[in-house]
């Protein structure tokens, strides 16, 4: 099973960079990317699933509704802020206020969540998320990473319980070289790994699990450098652009991708892993 996820959000929406807290104004650009991957979903006839930002919602109504016309919708949080930033009552208060805001755009329940950088670090937060009225989690990981904590052993999915609530997980693929997970299956390791090689592993993952996720800035060549940013986020950030939309464009169209919502009918429940936290 291999399922293509999107997470909607600005160009300059990068996480844990000082020169980005000062809160300068930038020019939005969601609107040109977002058409560009809706024209890419309906050139290769894939269906995908919409994390959205609420703030990117709020400021996008047509658009939103646009997407969710064809497409499945989960949100993103509000505010592009990391769970490991926020207290619970500042988490639950990002992601009641996001579902609301989309809810009230599209006049659909949302039920999918996955958090800014994958970034679930305490086992608590699912309580919280279940609690909002989330039915499908993608924020859990197999590895320890940047932003979040490993809270599974594999990337595959699951039932996630913990104080008595239940949640459906499907978590990102994890990329692995020479043995080592480094990191998830999508963004700017897509940008950074050859075609050959992301083929490669898509066969060998095709017919268990493989959940991927591109942003809108990874195929957007004409984005403005952020200058003030480090070398090292420099490089993560820019690098692979100019053949990002070709490269996306070929493996679409060399593997067949479902959205979560396909996903989750196709998947017996009973039989997956629970994961007691």
């Amino acid at each position: 099973m291999s399922i293509f996820t999107f997470d909607i959000e600005e160009w300059y929406h990068l996480l844990d960079v000082d020169c980005l807290k000062e809160r300068k104004v930038y020019e939005s650009r969601i609107e040109e990317n977002v058409d560009r991957l809706l024209q890419i979903l309906k050139d290769t006839n894939t269906k995908a699933t919409f994390f959205i930002l609420g703030s990117i919602a709020k400021e996008n109504k047509d658009l939103i509704r646009k997407i969710a016309e064809r497409y499945d919708i989960g949100t993103h949080g509000f505010n592009h802020r990391t769970i490991d930033t926020l207290n619970e009552k500042e988490f639950k208060e990002d992601l009641s206020l996001s579902i609301k805001t989309i809810e009230d755009i599209i006049g659909k329940k949302i039920t999918k969540y996955r958090a800014p950088g994958f970034s679930v670090c305490k086992e608590s937060y699912f309580k919280v998320i279940a609690d909002c009225g989330i039915e499908m989690d993608c924020s859990a990981s197999s590895i320890n990473h940047s932003y979040g904590k490993k809270i599974l052993n594999e990337s595959k999915s699951c039932i996630i319980e913990c104080n008595g609530r239940r949640l459906k997980e499907l978590p990102p693929t994890t990329i692995s070289l020479l043995n080592k997970k480094i990191g998830f299956f999508g963004g700017g390791y897509f940008r950074l790994f050859p075609y050959w090689l992301i083929k490669k592993r898509s066969k060998e993952l095709q017919n268990d699990y493989l959940l991927s996720y591109i942003h809108p800035r990874d195929l957007d060549f004409g984005q403005p450098m952020i200058k003030e940013l480090p070398l090292n986020r420099k490089f993560k950030s820019y690098v692979g652009l100019r053949g990002a939309e070709k490269k996306l464009r070929q493996w679409l169209t060399d593997f067949s991708f479902t959205d979560i919502a396909t996903a989750e009918k196709d998947i017996n429940w009973d039989n997956v892993p629970i994961i007691k936290l």
